[in-house]
């Protein structure tokens, strides 16, 4: 399906958090475009020529020229944000978008309910706009930034909740923690040896280049383009 999209003229929309917006690769940088504003805040778009969209995005086009990427990642966003503000964040060309989100919703008291929530309903809504609509589970973190004060859930729940929502809705799912759980194990390579990088944010919560690459391979495979 996507295959096809692609071929005919697709601009893929990837909305979410940070690791939609390819935070923790290096030589990222905030632009002006204001992506939403809401109570809790204002929201830029980044650009982020070493992330996992941006190979992505290059690939497309250098593959299918008439398609290509957009990233309207917003760093800090929760679900239920993302959810109010979807009309804004998808336009009437994107035919294909990418969801990516879901970390945040850890730092809040009901967050695994909101999010349990919000994805169907999310998904819900881009199957009534049209949208040929894949959903991403987050990367694994460090076991240090894991246990974080304000991390009241953890990565696990929050892959789970995604993966049931994925079934429940019968979309595609690009289950990147699986795919580098999987990697680490067939390399023999630690967590931090993939996570960090120079020039990286090497906060072991968003990905540095190497997992970046790693993402980037996962979308090309998973969804055959």
């Amino acid at each position: 399906m996507l295959k096809k999209l692609l071929q005919d003229g697709c601009t893929i929309k990837v909305i979410g958090d940070s690791l939609a917006a390819g935070a923790g690769s290096s030589g990222i940088t905030e632009t002006e475009e204001i992506i939403f504003q809401d109570p809790v805040g204002t929201y830029y778009r980044r650009e982020a020529p070493n992330s996992w969209w941006a190979l992505l995005d290059r690939y497309i086009k250098k593959n299918y020229p008439r398609s290509g990427v957009r990233s309207l990642g917003c760093g800090g966003a929760f679900s239920f944000q993302i959810r109010e503000q979807l009309p804004g964040l998808v336009s009437p060309e994107d035919k294909a978008v990418f969801l990516l989100l879901g970390l945040n919703d850890r730092k809040r008291p009901e967050g695994m309910g909101e999010l349990a929530h919000n994805i169907p309903a999310l998904l819900d809504r881009l199957a009534k706009m049209g949208k040929y609509a894949v959903l991403f589970t987050p990367t694994p973190s460090t076991e240090e930034n894991e246990h974080f004060p304000n991390r009241l859930y953890h990565t696990p729940q929050v892959v789970g909740t995604l993966r049931r929502a994925a079934g429940e809705a019968g979309v595609p799912l690009v289950d990147l923690h699986r795919d580098i759980e999987s990697y680490l194990q067939a390399s023999g390579k630690k967590l931090e040896d993939i996570i960090f990088g120079v020039g990286c944010q090497n906060d072991g919560l968003h990905p540095g280049d190497a997992m970046q690459k790693i993402m980037f391979a996962s979308v090309v495979r998973t969804l055959g383009i």
